[in-house]
């Protein structure tokens, strides 16, 4: 079972950037939580953009093994909470899967896909800072689990 998964439009930017971020935040405070991520419009297979993987990379993480996924019923309905980079990204999530718990990314993150280096740099860093609400977020739902 997955506690995150992170939804954006292919999977290959933010929301495998946002699960990679997460995952070394909960290894780093020790704590047991572990994240995936799916794309609405996914092609099953695709390798994390070049972006998304340098501006990992750089901090030490690694989107090498990356293959995107689309979102599924299965997906969604597994994962304890389900993030998605906006609102209008939550809405499509609940439509499709109407049981998830889903929260939304506000405001939303834009989406770099296609943009330079500096660009992923920059949503890479506005996900970073957003991992604290996500990882509080969850623990509402697991309240034994210490920060």
């Amino acid at each position: 079972m997955t506690d995150v998964l992170f939804v954006c439009s292919g999977n290959t930017c933010r929301s495998p950037m946002a699960a990679c971020l997460f995952n070394d935040l909960c290894r780093k405070r020790g704590l047991p939580y572990r994240a995936d991520s799916a794309g609405l419009y996914a092609l099953e297979g695709n390798a994390a953009s070049d972006g998304a993987f340098f501006a990992m990379k750089e901090r030490g993480l690694d989107l090498s093994r990356h293959a995107a996924q689309p979102l599924t019923l299965m997906l969604a309905r597994d994962a304890r909470l389900v993030v998605a980079m906006g609102e209008a990204y939550a809405a499509k999530v609940r439509e499709r899967c109407p049981s998830a718990r889903v929260i939304a990314l506000e405001p939303a993150v834009r989406d770099p896909f296609g943009g330079s280096l500096p660009v992923y740099r920059a949503t890479a860093n506005e996900l970073e800072v957003r991992m604290a609400w996500v990882l509080a977020e969850l623990q509402k739902l697991d309240p034994q689990t210490k920060p």
